[in-house]
């Protein structure tokens, strides 16, 4: 399960398993055991394969919150737990326990196994003999069965987008408008408008042109006409 993981802790050098059951079984001290090293070693471990090693890391979790908890419980034997700690203590336990057990039936099976088998006997790799309906027609048809069976694109309506004139295009037509007819009304500068966002848009250029002083603006109240008036180019006021 470890996938040639090798813990380095102290004197020790091998199998996380192996140093799980030398603590257990008290033949190791659990204080000689580093396990920010054992950990770092882990993560140098899973910087060198090409792919993750999710059933690695998996099982290093459950060695390592047992190792966790075995010397956590050495360090501070009269460490005050809360409910819910103690709680998460007891799940952890009793997991470990099932692992435990696992491990002590897989050995088991290990150890049998190995007596059903005679010495020197060689286990060949098992052969792949097809059925006698499979042939290329049979594959190309279930192929082409669940290609068929895949879900349809849904059809969607064509949008049609209509183009509007851009601020800066707006902008230089209506300076253009305007130092032609030197004084001129908004509702003169929109009348040609296709739709409400290009008055929009005319509307924020005229704001612009006014900002930048090439046009005077003036609107006696509110809703009332805007009239709009050449005011030159480099030489008028700015309002910055």
């Amino acid at each position: 399960m470890n996938q040639g993981f090798l813990a380095k802790t102290g004197s020790f050098e091998g199998p996380l398993d192996l140093l799980l059951s030398l603590v257990e079984e008290r033949k190791m001290l659990i204080s000689d055991v580093s396990l920010r090293e054992v950990a770092d070693d882990f993560i140098a471990f899973i910087s060198r394969q090409d792919a993750y090693p999710a059933e690695a890391a998996a099982h290093f979790l459950v060695v390592a919150a047992t190792l966790l908890l075995i010397k956590s419980k050495a360090l501070l034997p009269v460490l005050e737990l809360t409910d819910e700690e103690q709680g998460d203590i007891k799940d952890l336990e009793r997991r470990l326990a099932i692992l435990a057990g696992i491990r002590d039936a897989a050995r088991g099976l290990s150890s049998r196994a190995r007596s059903y088998v005679a010495p020197g006997l060689v286990i060949r790799s098992p052969l792949f003999i097809p059925s006698a309906d499979l042939s290329v027609a049979a594959l190309v048809a279930h192929a082409d069965a669940v290609v068929a069976a895949f879900p349809k694109p849904a059809s969607r309506p064509l949008v049609a987008v209509t183009p509007v004139m851009s601020l800066d295009e707006m902008i230089q037509s209506i300076s253009a408008r305007i130092e032609r007819a030197i004084r001129l009304s908004f509702s003169d500068v929109t009348r040609g408008a296709q739709s409400a966002k290009e008055v929009v848009v005319s509307f924020l250029a005229l704001l612009e042109l006014v900002k930048q002083g090439r046009a005077r603006a003036e609107q006696g109240a509110h809703f009332d006409e805007i009239t709009i008036e050449y005011a030159g180019d480099l030489n008028a006021p700015r309002y910055d």
